[in-house]
């Protein structure tokens, strides 16, 4: 045969792989070198379900405000830091309260002023306690007990407490998706000051609070065009709903929406507001985002992936990704239940999935 001929034999038989058999250590020690990881060997790739990291967790107003009320004496709003908040990190994290959204307590005392600032995460802010403003791009909202308050990324925001009792507010953010993203940025105020008053209070609300909008409005931006959602508009939703469509046994559940498009709050989280009858249970679900509740009103517990979690009043629990939940509330007394969910991450790539219990 000649040379030419044997070339040709020798490429149509392929590559010259060794007979499969189990490599050695020294072989996965040269593929750690050159940086390379085995499919076969890396956890979760052919897993039927998500693999999960996260573990629920609940955080107590209780013992977190034993810490806050350490915080306020050690740190002065202006001085070692802009904001006075603690941040909830999960048991299995080193930093968030999921994978993708942090939580935690913010504290503004009476006459203490937070500097105005602005940055790519988005935030919102539940009000507990007390009573103030928050200002966003120039729009100052006065704060009440079960408010809902938007800031989304990179609009200016500051809190100025006038009042004489401490503002007590659950933050909540997409930090940890946006920094996975390396879309993280942040900009103080110049001069660290507060911003100057543009617009009328609560004048989002006044334009596009009453399910209605001015003639051709179009939206210019992927958030909702109202910063404030007061609690007793969405209490009397609820109470409505309840009548109309409740369930004696389950309760009822409303999203809060962005009123040009219909769809979510923000465009990497949505929020809701759950009512549980007293003595009674929510709908078993789950889903692969993950979730934050928030206890507006009254206590129970919640019962994630067979574990019983009890919260009362202001406590908070995250709930990762594809975890059974069921929420079940006293006796005596209803379950108002906030929550702040991370859907909109998932459902443009259709990477949604729920399941959930027929409603009986």
């Amino acid at each position: 045969m000649s040379t030419t001929a044997e070339s040709r034999a020798a490429a149509s038989t392929g590559p010259n792989f060794a007979v499969p058999g189990e490599p050695d250590a020294a072989f996965y020690g040269r593929l750690g070198e050159a940086h390379l990881a085995p499919l076969w060997r890396v956890p979760g790739t052919d897993a039927p379900e998500p693999v999960v990291t996260d573990v629920p967790h609940v955080w107590h107003r209780r013992d977190v405000m034993a810490l806050m009320d350490e915080a306020a004496t050690a740190v002065d709003l202006g001085g070692e830091s802009d904001r006075r908040a603690l941040n909830a990190v999960n048991p299995a994290r080193r930093k968030g309260t999921t994978h993708t959204m942090i939580a935690g307590y913010q504290l503004v005392l009476p006459g203490e002023t937070a500097p105005a600032h602005r940055h790519t995460p988005s935030a919102i802010r539940l009000m507990l306690s007390g009573s103030g403003h928050t200002m966003v791009e120039g729009e100052p909202m006065l704060m009440n007990p079960g408010d809902l308050i938007l800031t989304p990324g990179w609009t200016w925001h500051d809190h100025r407490n006038d009042g004489d009792e401490p503002m007590l507010w659950l933050d909540a953010l997409d930090v940890p998706f946006v920094q996975t993203m390396n879309a993280q940025f942040y900009e103080d105020f110049p001069g660290k000051q507060l911003q100057p008053l543009t617009q009328a209070e609560d004048a989002s609300t006044n334009r596009y609070g009453t399910g209605m909008v001015p003639y051709g409005t179009r939206s210019g931006t992927l958030h909702s065009p109202l910063t404030k959602y007061p609690y007793a508009a969405t209490k009397e939703a609820l109470a409505k709903l309840r009548v109309d469509e409740g369930s004696p046994e389950h309760g009822v559940e409303l999203e809060f929406t962005n009123p040009l498009t219909g769809g979510p709050v923000l465009p990497t989280m949505t929020c809701g507001m759950h009512l549980v009858p007293a003595g009674n249970a929510a709908i078993t679900r789950r889903h692969t985002s993950s979730v934050i509740f928030c206890a507006v009103e009254g206590a129970g517990h919640t019962v994630i992936d067979g574990e019983r979690f009890d919260w009362e009043q202001h406590d908070f629990l995250a709930i990762p990704s594809w975890s059974t939940y069921r929420h079940v509330a006293d006796d005596g007394t209803d379950a108002v239940l906030f929550s702040m969910n991370d859907r909109p991450l998932y459902e443009p790539f259709g990477l949604y999935r729920e399941e959930r219990e027929e409603q009986s």
